[in-house]
């Protein structure tokens, strides 16, 4: 009784295990495909995610635990550089917040203003409430101590295009209102194409001393106003050369469709590599294993099991040689779909031998 029952068996798992082999051989499941397909449209979106890695957030603690002993200790100067890193790898309030008392300690007080206003203008949401109200009244207790700088251009220099505004050389925020600035001397600088430079030097010293810089006007640069050619303008009104591509979008995309028509070649050969080299190992157990080795009847162990795993290696490699065909085709579409404003690249294709019949290489 025994026998019988482990002969049905067999017989049971032999018949599935054969037909399924035949089936994978044939026919494509779409589970895997729909995966695939998946997988590769929210690679852009997984891509564009800012959010800080473990690893970051794990050296961001670690730093700010430096920096918080150091600071114990009496040695804001050290402790700052730490927490400005921390604060890099993972931003947050609370380190925000750290920071700004740490440069106020070290006496940079319109930058610790300038932290304190982020985190007190912060929404409720992102910023603890007790730390809301600290950053506030921390960012107005400054303010009375530092004077303030307003920067104010006139409407004929904010229409400028590529106009740049900057403060001891680094981009000026709030152009127009006054905010408050360290004590000392401050350089204002304007800049824009085709324009000569304005640059002005103001010291303010006293706390709630105003001082305004107005830029009025930016000259037209000797250059603009000669419109006689020269070689370096000849040289930039040449047309663009044969095979240029003047729209990265499609060539964006073409390059990330591409790319998945090569991985899925690649791993669909590699799949059908196993697959056929299981099969085979199928066909040897069988002849052994089975009463029936032609139809995989009344077969023992392991031969179910390998041709259960074949059967899986060759629905795998179906499912990457279609996805590498649908890549390939939206490849093709990007191509032939491109705006007629430019020279088209040179396009070159060629077959290559590969295991499961071949692998097609495109050159645009």
């Amino acid at each position: 009784m025994p026998e019988e029952i482990s002969r049905r068996s067999c017989r049971s798992s032999g018949s599935t295990g054969g037909g399924a082999g035949r089936a994978a051989r044939r026919g494509l499941g779409r589970a895997a495909l729909g995966l695939v397909l998946a997988l590769a449209a929210s690679a852009p979106a997984m891509t564009a995610w800012a959010e800080p890695t473990i690893a970051e957030r794990a050296r961001a603690d670690a730093l700010r635990r430096e920096a918080q002993q150091l600071l114990a200790a009496g040695r804001p100067e050290a402790a700052c550089p730490k927490l400005e890193e921390s604060d890099r790898l993972s931003p947050s309030a609370a380190t925000k917040l750290e920071l700004a008392r740490c440069r106020e300690g070290t006496g940079r007080l319109a930058s610790a203003w300038a932290l304190y206003s982020e985190v007190g203008a912060a929404g409720e949401a992102s910023v603890d409430a007790k730390q809301g109200a600290e950053a506030r009244e921390r960012a107005a207790a400054l303010e009375q101590r530092l004077p303030r700088l307003a920067i104010v251009l006139s409407g004929e220099v904010k229409a400028l295009p590529g106009l740049e505004v900057r403060l001891d050389g680094v981009e000026a925020r709030g152009v127009g209102e006054a905010r408050p600035v360290e004590p000392g001397k401050h350089k204002v600088t304007a800049t824009a194409p085709g324009r000569e430079a304005f640059m002005r030097e103001v010291e303010v010293s006293q706390p709630r001393q105003l001082a305004e810089v107005h830029v009025t006007a930016l000259e037209p640069t000797a250059a603009a106003l000669d419109p006689a050619p020269a070689a370096v303008d000849a040289a930039w009104r040449r047309p663009d050369p044969p095979g240029v591509r003047p729209d990265p979008i499609h060539r964006k995309l073409m390059w990330v469709t591409g790319g998945l028509t090569l991985a899925g070649i690649a791993l669909g050969s590699t799949f059908g590599g196993l697959a056929l080299s299981t099969w085979s190992k199928v066909d040897d157990a069988a002849r052994t294993a089975c009463s029936d080795p032609a139809r995989y009847r009344d077969c023992a162990q392991p031969v179910p099991n390998l041709s259960r795993r074949a059967a899986s290696y060759a629905t795998v490699s179906d499912f990457c040689f279609i996805a590498a065909g649908a890549a390939l085709a939206g490849t093709a579409v990007l191509w032939w779909t491109l705006p007629p404003d430019g020279p088209r690249a040179g396009a070159r294709v060629q077959i290559v031998p590969g295991v499961l019949g071949g692998a097609v290489v495109g050159v645009f």
